[in-house]
C-alpha cells in the first residue's frame, strides 16, 4: 500500500511541476501545435500552412529551421523531471504540444528515413517524455505529412508514427507528399545519372518547370494531368474543424 501510495504522489508532483514550469515559461492553450521539420519556406512548412490557412482553430507553428536542435546523449538528465535538461528551445516547444488537443508534424524523408533535426527532435521528446510511466502527450492527437521525392514518403512516416506511437499519441491521419529532390536545383541535376532526376525521368532528364513537383503538381513524371494535393490538404483542414468544434 505504501508503495503504490508513494508513486502516486511522484506522478502528481510530477504533473504539477510541470504544469507550473509550463505556465512560467508562457505555454498557451491553444488547440493545434504543427512543426515543420523541413526546410524553411519548402514544401513540408508549405503542407502545413495550407492545412493551418483552413482551420478555425488556434494554433502555433515552428520550423524547426529557426531552433538549433541538439541530439539526446541518453544522459539521463530528464528522469526526474520529464524535461531535457539541454537548453537550446525545444522545452518551448515542448511546452505548447503539452497543452494543445492537435499536435501536426511534417517532415522530408532523408535516405529511406526522417531527416536528421527531425529524428533528434523527437528522439528527445520521447526520450524524455516516458520516464516514471509519465507520458506527458498521452492522448494527444497527431497528423503526419511525410515528403519525398518520389512521393511515396513511406519511411519517413513510418519513423515519425513509431516517434507518436512512444509518446502514446492517437494518429488522425497521414498523408504522402511529393517534393522535389536537392537534384532540381544542385546545377548539375541533368547529367547525374545516380540524381533523383534521371530517377524521376530516365529518358529526359532535362529540368522544366513543369517537370518540378509542388502541392498542386504532384508525380508530373507519371502523367500529363495534374494531381493537387491542396485538395486533400484542405479536406483534412476540413476534418480537424468538426473534429475540434
Amino acid at each position: 500500500m505504501f508503495k503504490i501510495e508513494y508513486k502516486f504522489n511522484i506522478y502528481v508532483e510530477i504533473y504539477i511541476y510541470n504544469l507550473i514550469l509550463d505556465f512560467n515559461k508562457g505555454a498557451v492553450m491553444n488547440k493545434i501545435v504543427a512543426i515543420s521539420g523541413g526546410r524553411k519556406n519548402k514544401i513540408s512548412e508549405k503542407a502545413i500552412k495550407t492545412i493551418l490557412s483552413n482551420v478555425r482553430s488556434k494554433y502555433n507553428f515552428y520550423s524547426l529551421s529557426d531552433f538549433e536542435i541538439l541530439t539526446c546523449d541518453a544522459c539521463n538528465g530528464c528522469v526526474e523531471k520529464n524535461k531535457c535538461i539541454k537548453d537550446d528551445r525545444l522545452n518551448e516547444i515542448y511546452a505548447n504540444m503539452k497543452n494543445c488537443d492537435l499536435i501536426i508534424f511534417a517532415a522530408p524523408e532523408y535516405w529511406d528515413g526522417v531527416n536528421a533535426k527531425s529524428r533528434a527532435f523527437w528522439e528527445r521528446i520521447c526520450f524524455s517524455g516516458r520516464h516514471n510511466a509519465y507520458f506527458p502527450l498521452k492522448g494527444k492527437k497527431g497528423i503526419i505529412l511525410g515528403v519525398s521525392g518520389r512521393g511515396d514518403s513511406k519511411h519517413v512516416i513510418s519513423d515519425l508514427s513509431r516517434f507518436m506511437n512512444d509518446a502514446q499519441i492517437e494518429i488522425m491521419k497521414k498523408i504522402s507528399i511529393q517534393g522535389e529532390f536537392a537534384c532540381f536545383n544542385c546545377g548539375y541535376g541533368e547529367n547525374c545519372k545516380v540524381g533523383g532526376i534521371f530517377e524521376l525521368y530516365p529518358h529526359n532528364p532535362e529540368i522544366k518547370k513543369e517537370k518540378i513537383p509542388t502541392l498542386t503538381n504532384q508525380h508530373p513524371e507519371k502523367c500529363d494531368k495534374k494531381i493537387n494535393k491542396k485538395k486533400e490538404l484542405i479536406k483534412t483542414a476540413d476534418y480537424i474543424n468538426r473534429f475540434f468544434r
